[in-house]
């Protein structure tokens, strides 16, 4: 398979997380009804064009007790991944998904830089990865409850994520293979609830 036929057939997987007409909710007045919310604001599903559905741009494995914006430096980061991004763009892939959560290096001023520089259209997300041991579960997690987390994500998508302005695309999760442990079993109720609320996909990652 040729790069550019496997462009293609990732856009045919991508609508599993771009669920467009039903994603957004129309009636609170944030986008019009059947778009995606991107980086740099809502779009219409046809025109993301080809789609890589599940990359990361940038990921911190130290965890969630360290992780921070300060570990990098952000015009490093441009400098090193953008050439990428562009080469993604000239093979003819119009829109990256970007899968990294919160508490493991999602960055949205970057993304929104990035898809800026790049040309390339970007969803950010929300939600907590609980895969890798718990490793990137912040401990706020464990103390709230299902419903109080699942309001943090939906501020997220109502409010924009911190200060950036920027809203997530969907819902990223992760948990650890076999049976659900306590605070895997919060994050997936929390994000079904989530979801409930803002009609944004979920993304799950399972299993090692």
């Amino acid at each position: 398979m040729n790069r550019r036929s496997f462009l293609q057939q990732s856009a045919l997987v991508a609508g599993g997380v771009l669920a467009g007409v039903d994603m957004l909710r129309a009636e609170e007045g944030i986008v019009a009804d059947g778009q995606v919310m991107t980086v740099t604001g809502p779009a219409f599903p046809q025109a993301l064009g080809v789609t890589l559905p599940h990359e990361h741009v940038l990921v911190d494995f130290i965890g969630a007790d360290q992780v921070s914006p300060d570990r990098y430096d952000v015009d490093e980061v441009v400098e090193v991944v953008l050439p990428y991004l562009k080469q993604v763009k000239d093979l003819g892939c119009e829109t990256l998904v970007e899968c990294t959560p919160d508490y493991i290096g999602r960055d949205p001023v970057l993304l929104q830089r990035l898809s800026r520089e790049s040309g390339l259209t970007m969803l950010t997300n929300t939600g907590y990865y609980g895969a890798a041991k718990d490793k990137f579960v912040p401990p706020h997690a464990y103390r709230e409850t299902v419903d109080q987390l699942a309001q943090r994500w939906v501020q997220e998508w109502e409010e924009g994520i911190g200060d950036s302005g920027v809203r997530p695309g969907f819902i990223k999760i992760g948990v650890d293979a076999g049976p659900l442990s306590e605070i895997d079993e919060k994050i997936v109720r929390a994000a079904a609830r989530a979801h409930l609320k803002t009609g944004l996909t979920i993304a799950a990652h399972t299993g090692p």
